[in-house]
């Protein structure tokens, strides 16, 4: 017995230390303990985390009120009469922010004076509109343009500047037909205030130039419509350029550059249309976040449709929440994922889309995916299990190139070399005569005469398996 305890010893010492070894190793996971199993949870996609949605804004406007001031009353009525004391007595107006006797609010006490439907002319002669304007009705605001024979101070356009953390504009509830032609709206320090606040009205922007630099979203807008027209909205903030919770829009021709994140919608019931807009990203060296979303509404929710505009320098170019509804028709995505779907009602139609990771990637539900071109590093497509999608023939471009003997039906894998020059350029070498004349935004074709000159992509046949001859050799 005294022989073999040191025996003993040395064998519960070494369990021991055998039972400590695996303990480490259990703690430490699989990814630890076996290096095979570390190399594949660094390369494996984590799609999990790709459909995790971006999140909401928490951002809403303060509730209505009008100005503390007593309005001026520089504005004479046409003759006979006194000043209505209600104002709305001029159905058109002209003022100059650089004259001193309008007093700090040229354009709120202008307001005052016109009718509904009335019309505002703010002049270009060199002075600024520094104040926030409150519109609570049927206006249209026109801004002077450049003149041609000015020079020194007075060459400039008509501008609107906010004070500091202080909106733009302001849009009553419910007031309707608000129009704004030919003006600059900018906002260089808006602090958690909107350059644009709009609660169930309509607004439009035609010909105007939106710039804004704080730490909301550049144009909020809940319920109501938003009209634009030939605009541009470039906003330096972490939240969305444009923010519209339950809202109509109509863009067209409108180049919409941000930080993060460029369009975050929630589309009222019907339908919200994006005709030949660009949505580019502009952080410098840090790529934006998400360059448009759709986000679905439980009951009433409308459409998105997306028509020759462009897409691109995005860590994701569109997501889809659950329940939202897409169509992408024409257009150009290029971005570090494409497209991204979480069980949405997804259309995409005659496009071409570039993904440095992927073209798209669909959890769920059932994509029509018609007559586009996909491109990238790493393929193009990705199904979830519980994905239908129904395909129409799609080319998809591989710098490696694919089996030709595995191609599901509607996918048809080509070497990258095969795809048309221009399809996935870069901005700074989309300037072709084939396609446009700028680098992007809506000053150009996004897609749609591009998808002209490239052609409709059509089923690819797999070149025959090779003759086998006599015992299994190739046969020549």
């Amino acid at each position: 017995m005294t022989a073999q305890t040191p025996r003993l010893r040395r064998t519960a010492a070494q369990a021991g230390a055998l039972a400590a070894a695996l303990g480490l190793a259990l703690l430490a996971g699989p990814a630890q303990a076996y290096p095979d199993a570390k190399v594949d949870a660094q390369i494996r996609p984590n799609f999990g985390g790709l459909i995790t949605p971006p999140l909401r804004s928490p951002y809403r406007p303060a509730p209505w009120s009008k100005p503390s001031h007593k309005p001026q009353r520089p504005h004479r009525p046409p003759p006979p009469g006194p000043y209505p004391l209600t104002g709305g007595y001029l159905n058109s107006l002209s003022i100059d922010c650089a004259d001193p006797s309008l007093g700090p609010y040229p354009i709120s006490d202008a307001l005052w004076a016109l009718a509904d439907g009335g019309v505002l002319f703010i002049r270009a002669r060199g002075g600024v509109c520094r104040e926030t304007v409150y519109i609570d009705r049927p206006v249209t605001i026109i801004g002077e343009g450049t003149p041609a024979f000015a020079t020194g101070p007075g060459s400039q356009p008509a501008r609107l500047s906010a004070p500091a953390g202080a909106p733009c504009i302001r849009l009553a509830p419910g007031t309707r037909g608000v129009e704004i032609r030919d003006l600059i709206i900018e906002s260089d320090q808006g602090g958690r205030s909107a350059c644009i606040e709009a609660v169930d009205a309509e607004l439009a922007l035609i010909g105007s130039y939106v710039r804004y630099s704080g730490e909301a979203a550049a144009i909020f807008v809940s319920g109501g419509r938003l009209i634009a027209r030939q605009t541009t909205i470039e906003a330096r903030t972490n939240d969305a350029a444009i923010l519209a919770d339950t809202a109509t829009l109509d863009f067209s021709q409108v180049r919409i550059a941000a930080d993060v994140r460029g369009l975050d919608i929630t589309p009222a019931a019907g339908e919200s249309r994006l005709v030949q807009v660009g949505v580019v990203a502009e952080g410098g060296a840090l790529p934006g976040s998400t360059g448009i979303t759709v986000r679905g509404l439980r009951s009433g929710g409308g459409r998105l449709v997306v028509r020759n505009a462009y897409v691109g320098g995005w860590i994701t170019g569109l997501y889809v929440d659950r329940g939202a509804k897409l169509e992408l028709i024409r257009s150009r995505v290029r971005a570090r994922r494409g497209i991204i779907s979480d069980w949405g009602e997804v259309v995409v139609r005659e496009s071409a889309v570039w993904g440095d990771e992927y073209g798209g990637y669909f959890a769920g539900g059932a994509p029509a995916i018609e007559h586009n071109r996909f491109g990238g590093p790493r393929g193009g497509l990705v199904f979830d299990s519980q994905a239908r999608p129904n395909l129409s023939p799609n080319y998809l471009y591989a710098p490696e190139g694919c089996d030709p003997y595995s191609q599901t039906q509607g996918l048809y894998c080509l070497p990258l070399a095969a795809a048309p020059p221009l399809a996935f350029a870069p901005p700074e070498t989309y300037g072709q005569p084939a396609y446009g004349s700028q680098a992007y935004g809506w000053s150009h074709d996004g897609y749609d005469r591009g998808y002209q000159a490239d052609g409709s992509p059509v089923p690819v046949a797999p070149p025959p398996p090779p003759r086998r001859g006599f015992l299994g050799r190739p046969a020549y």
